[in-house]
């Protein structure tokens, strides 16, 4: 494949001084230094959506957008080949912000994969694994491999210099693995879906 594959990262935080700032400033140079994708920012915190209350559900109702704020998310979505979520946790799930989101789409995100980095007590685990559930009922393909980041490791990257480097050089095998994934379900699913 000789494009670049676009890949959004999402944002699902909607906090004020958010730990997930540190996060997306390590993640976006990274995936920018790779050289085989683009990358765009999709920050939950700045989404225009109502909560969600349409009559019939976006699997039936495709595409049908409401505002031009939806319409605009949704020229975003559909142009990403690929999604890497950054999640928080909280009480043992993710940000209603990330959920409601999610409900206002289908046929832009169906048949695309999705990857996530999750940070929390237990690295966003509970969360990731409740979103797992969800993107599979979008019929999108979750990649396996996942990044955490711990609860113990939260000062030393608010600290940033060393203490910071030291956590994200431990995470950056992971985080290699896991986009090389995430490229390769996105290849895969782009050649299915253009059959």
């Amino acid at each position: 494949m000789t494009d670049l594959r676009r890949i959004l990262v999402i944002v699902s935080s909607t906090r004020t001084e958010r730990f997930a700032d540190h996060l997306l400033a390590w993640v976006t140079s990274r995936l920018t230094e790779r050289g085989d994708l683009e990358v765009e920012v999709l920050d939950v915190r700045d989404v225009d959506l109502p909560l969600y209350d349409r009559p019939r559900p976006p699997a039936v109702a495709r595409r049908e957008y409401m505002n031009d704020a939806e319409r605009s998310i949704g020229a975003r979505l559909d142009a990403a080949d690929g999604y890497l979520v950054i999640t928080n946790e909280y009480n043992h799930g993710y940000s209603a912000g990330l959920k409601n989101l999610l409900d206002h789409f289908f046929a832009e995100l169906e048949h695309k994969p999705v990857a996530f980095l999750g940070y929390g007590n237990v690295g966003g685990s509970r969360a990731i694994e409740q979103l797992r559930q969800v993107v599979a009922e979008l019929s999108m393909v979750s990649v396996r491999e996942t990044v955490h980041i711990l609860g113990y490791q939260f000062p030393s990257v608010r600290a940033g210099g060393d203490a910071a480097r030291e956590v994200f050089a431990s995470l950056e095998p992971r985080l290699t693995v896991m986009v090389d994934h995430l490229l390769w379900w996105a290849d895969a699913l782009r050649a299915a879906r253009e059959a």
